[in-house]
């Protein structure tokens, strides 16, 4: 069963909401998510636009179902050419009339039904902009928590590294230490700071990126919650059939239908009802005054010849339709494949991240703890240490990636079942 999405219900709602976000926001108030993905989608020009198309077709189904503007007929009739004496014929009249046209058949009815259909796959077309939009503020949301998170580890690692050449700087100022260890305390923290200069330039991008949806509303954000693992694949491929692509893409298909109907209504006469009323002007020869001459006609078409015209529009309305039943298809298949793919991503992302939270970073930890031990004891090198943390460093690192990952992947997952907030 269809569910017609009309989302322009909820515009002005949404609008109010935006300003209202934004005022939050100039007072850097704190901004979730989903206040940031409902701003997005009440600021997005591409769904405007889609909404506008929808209101233009309802517009038109209105006039579509409408009888043609009678048409006005105003003339003389049998005016003598030789003199153009209004008296001198008995016949010679001034004529008014009015003319009204009839469409064939259920035309104008079917012809109102088509733009309906046309209007609710804007409409359709406006709902799935709306996911799309708050997929991508999300996956900009994930990704800003990440870049924040990995940043404050290597401030964490640089002040680390900062200590180390102190000590070290002590020692061998002193004639402790050796130079080697300096030297690789010093090389370690220019690499730290190099990737403080590149975890920047990635947060500013993605922030600049999210700024494009939501406006300065992006300073004021709040990272989002850990997401909970999505439902079993069965589930979530029983609201497959829900997505607005194909309640689109069934709307188009629909108003083929309804074009293949309409092309089979022209093989039927339209008609037509003409009345006139003719002035006569002078006196008989009894002299009384000429009566007036009343004028009624119906005309009708005659759809004769139906091979180069009535054929051809019915059998290109019948190719419309199968085209837009393939588009449906193809389309129910490449949601199904993209169901299935993001759901076995985030099944292995889930995987991979408990097995560093679990596994690798106590693991990790530990290995630092051992390294600075046998440094304090005299049994190891500041290099062992330095290395030790880099890889501490690069499996947390990792274990945030994974959990953005999973994340985005989740948005998406939520983006195809409609499950989005």
């Amino acid at each position: 069963m269809l569910i017609d999405l009309d989302p322009r219900a909820g515009l002005k709602a949404l609008t109010i909401l935006g300003l209202a976000f934004a005022s939050a926001a100039a007072m850097a108030e704190p901004v979730s998510l989903a206040e940031a993905q409902a701003l997005a989608v009440a600021r997005d020009a591409g769904g405007a636009a889609y909404v506008a198309e929808a209101a233009a077709a309802r517009e038109r189904a209105v006039a579509a179902g409408e009888l043609p503007d009678p048409e006005a007929r105003l003339g003389a009739v049998n005016l003598p050419a030789d003199s153009f004496d209004f008296r001198r014929e008995d016949m010679t009249m001034i004529e008014v009339g009015v003319m009204q046209r009839f469409p064939p058949g259920r035309s104008r009815g079917l012809a109102r039904g088509q733009l309906e259909h046309h209007a609710l796959h804007f409409d359709a077309e406006a709902a799935a902009r709306a996911r799309e939009v708050r997929a991508a503020v999300a996956r900009l949301w994930r990704e800003l928590d990440y870049l924040e998170a990995t940043e404050a580890l290597v401030v964490e690692s640089r002040d680390r590294a900062m200590l180390m050449i102190e000590g070290e700087g002590a020692a061998y100022a002193s004639g402790e230490g050796r130079q080697a260890d300096l030297l690789a305390a010093r090389l370690e923290l220019l690499e730290v700071e190099q990737m403080l200069i590149e975890r920047g330039r990635m947060r500013a991008t993605a922030q600049a990126e999210l700024e494009r949806w939501t406006g300065a509303l992006a300073s004021a954000r709040v990272p989002a919650p850990e997401p909970e693992h999505p439902a079993p694949l069965a589930v979530l491929r029983e609201s497959l059939a829900s997505h607005p692509m194909l309640q689109g893409l069934e709307h188009q298909a629909n108003a083929a239908d309804l074009d293949a109907a309409l092309a089979r209504e022209r093989y039927k006469p339209s008609f037509g009802v003409d009345l006139g009323y003719g002035f006569r002007q002078g006196r008989d020869m009894a002299g009384e005054g000429r009566p007036g001459m009343l004028t009624a006609m119906l005309t009708f078409d005659l759809p004769l010849f139906t091979r180069d015209r009535q054929d051809r529009e019915l059998a290109a309305a019948r190719s419309m339709k199968r085209g837009a039943e393939a588009r449906r298809e193809d389309a129910a298949r490449e949601l199904e494949f993209t169901l299935q793919s993001a759901y076995a991503r985030a099944e292995s992302l889930r995987a991979a991240r408990d097995l560093y939270r679990q596994e690798m970073m106590p693991v990790g930890g530990a290995a630092v703890e051992a390294a600075l031990a046998g440094y304090r004891a005299g049994e190891g090198t500041l290099a062992e240490v330095l290395g030790a943390q880099r890889r501490l460093l690069e499996i947390r690192d990792r274990e945030l990636r994974l959990s953005a990952e999973f994340a985005i992947v989740v948005a998406e997952l939520e983006s195809l079942t409609g499950e989005l907030p």
